[in-house]
């Protein structure tokens, strides 16, 4: 998988967790973010927020779906989704995230045709990012 330029680095804070259920399978929550992105290049920098799903297995282990709007500096909206997949050990999470985005914007356009690789880091609490375009 060849990844290309580096797109964005991100910094965030999860502003709500909600434990939807726990059994011998792992955890199932719900969480929210909201984060700062500093594009790089012709990616635009803005306010990102999300939320998503996510399933923890006893191990550790998880996978997650995700959904989100960035609002650009320069007022532009793109709506986002993602899967990722990582891991947790105690509060801090390792993980990789494939991004596909939409919006009706004539400057942005070319996103709708773009996937982006996160790279993450962080905590329960906190977490930052690095995104890559996918070619």
């Amino acid at each position: 998988m060849p990844l290309g330029d580096k797109w964005f680095e991100e910094k965030g804070k999860m502003t709500m967790t909600y434990i939807e259920s726990i059994d011998n399978d792992g955890v199932v929550m719900k969480q929210s973010f909201e984060a700062d992105l500093k594009g790089m290049g012709k990616f635009p920098s803005g306010k990102n927020m999300g939320s998503g799903t996510i399933w923890v297995k006893p191990s550790g282990k998880a996978h997650g779906k995700w959904q989100g709007i960035l609002m650009t500096a320069d007022g532009e909206m793109v709506t986002w989704h993602g899967k990722g997949q990582s891991v947790r050990t105690g509060p801090n999470v390792k993980g990789v995230m494939l991004l596909s985005f939409m919006t009706m914007s004539e400057k942005l356009k070319w996103m709708n045709m773009v996937t982006v690789v996160k790279d993450i880091t962080g905590d329960m609490m906190e977490f930052s990012d690095v995104g890559f375009e996918w070619k």
